[in-house]
């Protein structure tokens, strides 16, 4: 975090280095062309003055003198001053008068350019500090804006890791024996219509997963039996020329996004997928288990050794979930059954029309469907 900040204030720095120079020439131009312009206005308002008026009236040449003072300060006053004097005994020194003496000619011919360098001192002073005042202020503005922009930026990697902490808390936060076990029984004791519900909420204890998927080997595919959520959205059954095949089926291998080679064998699919084996073979695979989500780290510190044990308990259970996408095929209309059966492949379009019961045995479908749920209830 500390190298972070440093490099933004660095970059900072260097920038600010660069702008200075930049705008150190463009201020030295604007600043001529200001003495030129006024200095200019001045004169010509001297001339036409001189030819037009025969009394007496203000120098023209106080107007740059008064107005550089106030804009750039002192050294822009004094200059102005210096210039001010050049262009008013440009033509020479004015001839003494009769009744002066040298003391009174050098005060009469010295007045104007001792009253702007006067003038200059004054304004130009106070105006000097104002602007080394504000420059402070600017350096001091630009520290606090630099400070700020660090601390936003720490800020921000703070939180982005307390979200990280809290999400490894809750992950590794063990769900008590008690609801562990109270869950496989209601599991094992679930009827179609809420067998859905608490297989999510065994999954959710077991791995904090809540974006997982349940295929059943069948037809040498591996097809979704059960997966949260939208039910709508289109299966994707896992094909026997898929590589995820090999390796769930004839390997029994558990996958792992942590690994490289686990990683670009899931890509998009999950996180973590791994095989339901038989209980009475343990060496055939009947299935296989995916957990998704965004990244490992939101799952617990032990989250393989928890996958196993879900894997282990939904072996058991890969008839139940066959019938129960069974019985959801045939509850759902025509057009989806049909754009299910084509987009399934092998026997999926098979499978899809036996198990939707014709209109005229609805009635007997329904009964047995009833006397199942009673069964798997005492059971």
């Amino acid at each position: 975090m500390r190298d972070k900040a440093a490099d933004s204030t660095a970059a900072l720095t260097s920038a600010e280095a660069d702008v200075p120079r930049a705008s150190r020439w463009a201020s030295a131009f604007r600043i001529v062309f200001e003495f030129a312009l006024l200095f200019g206005i001045a004169v010509a308002a001297k001339q036409i003055l001189a030819a037009s008026t025969a009394g007496s009236y203000p120098n023209p040449l106080w107007l740059p003198v008064i107005v550089l003072s106030l804009q750039h300060g002192l050294a822009a006053g004094l200059a102005a001053a210096i210039v001010a004097a050049g262009l008013q005994y440009w033509d020479g020194l004015p001839p003494a008068l009769m009744a002066e003496d040298m003391y009174a000619y050098i005060g009469r011919i010295a007045a104007e350019p001792v009253g702007w360098a006067c003038v200059a001192l004054l304004i130009g002073s106070i105006r000097s500090r104002q602007i080394t005042q504000t420059r402070e202020l600017e350096l001091e503005l630009a520290e606090r804006t630099r400070h700020s922009a660090a601390v936003a930026d720490l800020c921000d990697d703070l939180r982005g890791r307390t979200e990280l902490l809290e999400r490894h808390i809750a992950a590794n936060a063990h769900a008590s024996n008690v609801d562990v076990a109270e869950s496989v029984s209601a599991l094992h004791h679930a009827s179609l219509e809420n067998f859905a519900e608490r297989l999510t909420r065994f999954v959710l204890l077991m791995t904090g997963a809540t974006e997982f998927s349940v295929h059943v080997l069948h037809d040498r595919a591996l097809k979704l039996a059960f997966r949260p959520g939208d039910e709508h959205r289109p299966a994707i059954d896992i094909s026997a020329d898929d590589p995820i095949f090999a390796a769930i089926v004839t390997e029994r291998r558990q996958l792992s996004a942590a690994r490289a080679g686990d990683a670009a064998l899931l890509g998009e699919r999950g996180l973590m997928a791994g095989p339901l084996l038989d209980d009475h073979a343990p060496e055939r695979a009947i299935g296989m288990l995916v957990i998704g989500g965004s990244s490992l780290d939101d799952y617990p510190d032990d989250i393989e050794r928890r996958f196993q044990l879900t894997a282990s308990e939904l072996s058991r259970l890969t008839g139940r979930m066959s019938l129960l996408e069974r019985w959801q095929t045939a509850a759902e209309p025509d057009s989806l059954q049909r754009s299910r059966g084509a987009d399934g492949n092998g026997g999926g379009g098979a499978a899809t029309a036996e198990a939707t019961p014709p209109p005229q045995d609805a009635r007997a479908s329904t009964g047995k469907r009833r006397r199942r749920n009673r069964e798997m209830r005492l059971q």
